[in-house]
């Protein structure tokens, strides 16, 4: 008998050359094939009684030594051949390793080399109703070979689910190759999941995958429909060189707590060759690239292509990361429910007039959408008839706030950036546009700086217009106030100890306490408006600070009195920078500041009380110069050619004065 290896065993019994025959056999690597049939030879010659002569031989490796017997024992022999089985058995191994019929449905097959926890070697492509790699810490290559979906409509809702489903913990897969077949029974090709009870399917790193001919690529969590998804920290999931075919949806997510990350890939939104099938269910206006219901989905340096629609968007939901890619979509880019940023996007490819705004903002949506170094590119010559929005819907999202930074957007007029009533909630920051309107090119760029009211900006806030005189008589509209001590106490202007970039600062000194206040001035009730100064301190006891005072319409105290501002916790004694947010009394209609000294020097200057809500003043001059002569005995200061200064005041027949101020 011969095993075509050179090995054969005569019929007789003892033979040199039938053991070096055997010493070359055992020093080769032996297959499964090869093994099975020896152990079948070996069993036969034994049960017919035959005799094995074998001698001892110095060729004979450490863990294939046989006994030194004659006959040859049977159970030494097997019990090498199961060491033999042993070490096979750990390695990869493929599906057919445990494919036991002729049938074309694999399914049984994968799925048992799937639950092998070994690796995971395609060797041709399989056709399956749907399997599930729930391993912990598994590699399985696809190794150029296709998984295809053959369920049918009577089959189980579970083979129906997906033809892959993905739910095990620090799996290594590669190639992973998926042909739905335009075969509608799926939900989707992948459904890469946490199951209840078990780890999270997380720590997954996929290097490449490649899925066409179904409607739904990935999805990432659970369906769309489900009321209350499973929260699992699906996270840790990484994808690198995803490509796509003839997919209606790309990818869907729908994962609480779940992160998924792709780079390197072409996520390739389009119909292709389902026109060619009866009854195409393939719906263009339900078409995305990403849906990001719940989760977070982040794509880096790569392409996302819907470059013939103009119906459906290319992303779509809430928490999605777009940084460093390619972007060719006539459609609208983004709809909007939550958190969106587009970011470095320098292949931002547009379509023609669409009507169609670039960003479409879902009514009641919160977060915020921001698009930062993106290039937009339209057809050329459109500038001038472009009649769509780069954003719409914020009037029905009051809580949603949408920010352009850095952009170049082309062939598109800066007066379409959005409707008129919602353009204040677009900050536009340091964008170019570039059009084409009378048969002339057009560029602006567009810089909107927010125009924060300073409502104290009839208070010297600086000491410039205050006298030098180090005593307490009032100046430039500050009075001065001693709660105790005496001696060295005064307030004036100083030129000597001030922060870099001012002439002039306030000082205050006291022995004991002693505050000054300013000039009343107007505010605007129960807004938000920011303080901001600079200010630094000599000595000082607790009582130093800064506050605001509130006064209603008739003079009389708000019921919110005061608002510490600043105290020595925050003044140091070198110049400090100091801002905080305070919000203005509902009955305040006027406001005082009070600088507080203790023991010691208080100075300031450089003071802004600032809000962006629009106010009846509105920094106008009239409104400035009505703010000022309102109180009696206030008035507006203005300089002469000869550079001497002068208080204009009127009084209440309406004459005005100029007193030398």
């Amino acid at each position: 008998m011969s095993n075509n290896d050179e090995f054969s065993i005569p019929e007789g019994n003892n033979s040199s050359e039938t053991i070096g025959k055997l010493d070359k056999a055992l020093a080769k690597p032996i297959s499964r094939r090869k093994m099975m049939t020896a152990l079948g030879l070996t069993g036969l010659s034994l049960m017919a009684g035959g005799r094995i002569s074998y001698a001892r031989s110095a060729t004979l490796t450490a863990n294939m030594k046989l006994k030194k017997t004659d006959p040859l024992d049977a159970a030494d022999v097997n019990a090498n051949f199961d060491q033999i089985d042993q070490e096979l058995g750990g390695r990869a191994v493929t599906p057919d390793f445990y494919k036991v019929s002729t049938d074309p449905d694999d399914t049984a097959a994968v799925q048992a080399a799937f639950d092998s926890g070994r690796t995971v070697i395609f060797t041709r492509n399989y056709s399956v109703r749907s399997v599930e790699m729930k391993g912990d810490t598994q590699t399985i290559n696809f190794n150029g070979y296709w998984l295809i979906g053959i369920t049918g409509s009577e089959d189980s809702a579970s083979d129906k689910d997906a033809i892959l489903k993905i739910t095990g913990i620090y799996l290594e897969l590669y190639d992973i190759k998926i042909n739905g077949q335009f075969n509608r029974n799926y939900g989707a090709a992948i459904h890469w999941y946490s199951r209840p009870g078990y780890p999270q399917a997380g720590f997954i790193n996929v290097y490449g995958m490649y899925i066409r001919d179904i409607l739904v690529g990935i999805q990432y969590g659970a369906w769309l429909d489900d009321p209350s998804p499973h929260d699992a920290p699906q996270s840790e999931n990484y994808l690198y060189g995803f490509r796509c075919r003839s997919l209606q949806n790309c990818i869907v997510s729908n994962q609480p707590n779940g992160f998924l990350k792709i780079s390197g890939s072409t996520i390739d939104c389009h119909q292709r060759e389902w026109i060619f099938q009866a009854g195409n269910p393939f719906s263009i206006p339900a078409s995305t690239v990403i849906t990001c219901k719940i989760g977070q989905i982040s794509v880096e340096d790569s392409e996302l292509l819907k470059v013939e629609y103009l119906e459906g968007c290319g992303l779509e939901g809430r928490n999605l990361v777009v940084s460093n890619c390619v972007i060719e979509m006539p459609c609208t880019w983004v709809k909007a429910e939550g958190d969106v940023t587009i970011d470095v996007v320098h292949g931002g490819f547009m379509g023609g007039n669409s009507g169609l705004p670039m960003f479409q903002v879902a009514p009641g949506a919160t977060g915020s959408l921001r698009i930062q170094n993106v290039r937009m590119s339209r057809s050329a010559g459109v500038g001038g008839y472009l009649n769509n929005y780069i954003v719409a819907g914020l009037e029905s999202s009051p809580n949603y706030n949408v920010s352009i930074a850095r952009c170049d957007l082309g062939e598109w007029a800066p007066y379409y950036i959005a409707l008129s009533r919602e353009r204040s909630r677009v900050f536009v920051q340091d964008t170019h546009f570039t059009y084409t309107a009378g048969g002339a090119s057009q560029r602006h760029t567009i810089h909107d700086k927010k125009d924060y009211v300073n409502l104290i900006a009839s208070v010297d806030t600086t000491g410039e217009n205050m006298a030098t005189t180090a005593n307490t008589t009032d100046k430039s509209g500050w009075v001065w106030t001693n709660l105790y001590g005496s001696g060295t106490v005064y307030f004036c202007k100083t030129s000597a100890d001030i922060p870099a970039g001012y002439a002039s600062a306030i000082e205050v000194v006291a022995t004991g306490e002693s505050y000054i206040t300013s000039q009343p001035f107007a505010v605007t009730p129960n807004a938000l408006a920011v303080f901001r100064m600079k200010a630094k301190r000599i000595g000082g006891g607790g009582h130093a600070g800064i506050k605001l005072l509130w006064f209603q319409a008739d003079g009389t105290a708000s019921a919110t009195a005061e608002t510490s501002l600043f105290g020595t916790v925050d003044i140091g004694t070198g110049w400090s920078d100091l801002m905080v947010t305070a919000a203005i009394p509902g009955d305040a209609a006027y406001a005082r500041i009070k600088l507080t000294a203790e023991v010691g020097s208080l100075l300031a200057t450089g003071m802004e009380f600032s809000t962006a809500i629009d106010n009846n003043y509105h920094n106008s001059f009239i409104n400035e110069l009505n703010r000022s002569l309102d109180v009696a005995g206030e008035g507006f200061i203005l300089k002469s050619p000869n550079g001497a200064r002068y208080k204009i005041t009127v009084d209440n027949s309406g004459a005005l004065t100029a007193t030398p101020y």
